[in-house]
């Protein structure tokens, strides 16, 4: 229902829009101005209605593709066969505990996949305009090293049950960097499952 009311305005608005463009145009011919000069005019009201909605528009996608080709990555840096050939001692008792409850750690919160291994994202940050960035790693707690890291970007405003104000702007909306079966989200998840099946045969 509300998508309806949301495109129903934006239909009146474009009818407004035309309106007031053709109502410019008559009004430089009537003056006398040349074709050139009337279509600039024209041209002029046209911009303005189209960058009142659309001004973040071009901006949004732009940053989001930018930033898409520059930052966003799916790396492992230690697979887990080379972590559990280090650590053949370790992995017989390592447990999955799925109401282990989640903590903070140096701006991260942090999952604990077992007992040397925890999963640390971060709340999407906003990086330009409505354009964020998602952010987790998998970590051995007992040295600090990265063993998996994925970023990723997403744009377009919370859902108006949310609180999000400006969520009618639907076409800001651009969904992960490669929405698809080999996006960085669903390789890095299929990690970071992998790495929590260590403990979860035990418990």
């Amino acid at each position: 229902m509300l998508a309806l009311v949301i495109f129903g305005i934006l239909i009146a608005y474009l009818a407004i829009g035309i309106f007031f463009v053709r109502a410019t145009l008559r009004s430089a011919r009537e003056a006398g101005l040349a074709t050139k000069q009337r279509w600039v005019r024209g041209g002029l009201v046209a911009l303005v209605f189209y960058l009142i909605p659309f001004w973040d528009w071009i901006p949004t996608v732009v940053a989001h593709q930018y930033y898409c080709a520059t930052e966003a990555k799916f790396e492992v840096y230690k697979t887990i066969e080379q972590w559990k050939a280090e650590n053949a001692e370790v992995v017989p008792q390592l447990t999955y505990d799925q109401w282990k409850r989640p903590i903070m750690k140096d701006g991260y919160l942090a999952y604990e996949l077992n007992q040397r291994i925890v999963e640390e994202s971060k709340n999407p940050e906003r990086v330009y305009l409505t354009v964020t960035r998602d952010e987790a790693r998998i970590v051995d707690q007992k040295n600090g090293q990265t063993l998996a890291a994925y970023v990723d970007f997403r744009s377009g405003n919370a859902p108006i049950s949310l609180g999000g104000d400006r969520a009618w702007k639907f076409w800001l909306k651009q969904s992960a960097c490669s929405d698809n079966d080999s996006s960085f989200h669903r390789m890095y998840a299929a990690n970071s499952s992998r790495w929590t099946d260590l403990g979860r045969t035990r418990k």
